[in-house]
């Protein structure tokens, strides 16, 4: 996971740790475990951070999978479970 680049698209949208937690359901403290990648997200907490944040099919592979998933069908497949 690259946690610098979920916390960069976060600040540059204005939205702080207490914002983000409340998006997945969370304390500020689990959030900012999270988002330092001592904790990991759930593929739910993932979905909930992509919408809100409005993340690209790219940027979503880059934040949470340092661009390691394929992109065309078996993104969209992934993407579909979530």
């Amino acid at each position: 996971m690259n946690t610098s680049e979920l916390k960069s698209v976060r600040i540059a949208q204005n939205k702080d740790v207490s914002y983000m937690a409340g998006v997945i359901g969370k304390s500020n403290d689990t959030y900012a475990k999270k988002e330092r990648g001592v904790v990991k997200f759930t593929p739910d907490e993932m979905a909930a951070i992509s919408n809100d944040l409005s993340l690209s099919p790219a940027k979503f592979n880059a934040i949470f999978f340092d661009s390691k998933l394929l992109f065309g069908k078996n993104l969209s497949n992934f993407l579909s479970q979530l």
